[in-house]
């Protein structure tokens, strides 16, 4: 899932403390093996926080808010006055402002990219990592990774498959040609907008997103895959652009949250 929220400028310093507490506790608490990662975004609107959320499946959702509930270590974060106001609101309710809070739920992309035999395993579908043949030593995560741009693009309803073979063949090269540098995953936005794609695309470093950039001004093998015929002659032809509307592909850069050290 991907949680974001826009702190409120007087609490910015205390609500990122209060949120990287949570997360903490979160982690340590192993609710069934999810992971929570907490980020600021950076050139993009002040103050702005995200959470990356990784759980099994849905029911670990459902876990996550019985824990939030009725643990009282959790309560006690959640509902503590570390986030000073006058207003009445919980500790968290202070320090975002109210409507920002927004929850996507990604499900990995498996469609196109598995066959049509049973999952196997204890996740709902199978992991992100199922959609690249890069060895596991070489590829970057949530947890390893020193930058994540989320990018989202909107699909056009008539070229939703076209548009997601070009989102594979678009990450494919990317992975292995960076690979160990840069890692991409690719999502479906479940119970939110239909054909809104999410890419992860997880970075070693800022040095490695110039990487990524020269990769399509100056790789000739890349830039063909930009002018490949993706729609078929039977819908009119045409290359990527014409299976996502125009405007719709945003990048949101995050950076961990890097918890202040004590001077």
């Amino acid at each position: 899932m991907a949680r974001s929220a826009q702190l409120k400028y007087e609490h910015r310093e205390d609500g990122r403390k209060l949120f990287a507490d949570v997360i903490g506790y979160m982690n340590q608490a192993d609710v069934n093996g999810a992971s929570f990662f907490f980020y600021e975004e950076a050139f993009g609107v002040q103050d702005r926080i995200h959470w990356l959320i990784h759980w099994k499946s849905p029911n670990d959702y459902a876990l996550s808010l019985h824990m939030v509930d009725h643990d009282e270590k959790m309560i006690d974060l959640l509902e503590s006055d570390r986030v000073v106001d006058d207003d009445g609101s919980g500790a968290w309710g202070r320090a975002v402002v109210e409507g920002t809070v927004e929850e996507r739920i990604l499900v990995p992309q498996h469609g196109l990219v598995h066959d049509e035999g049973g999952h196997a395993g204890d996740t709902w579908v199978d992991p992100a990592s199922h959609q690249t043949s890069v060895a596991d030593e070489l590829l970057l995560n949530s947890a390893n990774a020193g930058l994540t741009v989320h990018r989202t693009g909107q699909a056009r309803h008539e070229f939703r498959k076209e548009a997601r073979y070009y989102a594979f063949a678009w990450q494919n090269y990317v992975n292995e040609r960076l690979a160990g540098a840069v890692t991409s995953y690719l999502y479906e936005e479940t119970f939110g907008v239909m054909d809104k794609l999410h890419w992860l695309i997880h970075l070693r470093s800022f040095a490695d997103y110039q990487a990524l950039l020269d990769l399509e001004r100056h790789d000739p093998d890349f830039r063909r895959l930009f002018e490949k015929e993706f729609i078929t002659a039977s819908k009119g032809g045409g290359s990527w652009g014409r299976t996502f509307l125009d405007g719709s592909i945003a990048d949101t850069l995050l950076l961990p949250y890097q918890m202040p050290t004590s001077a």
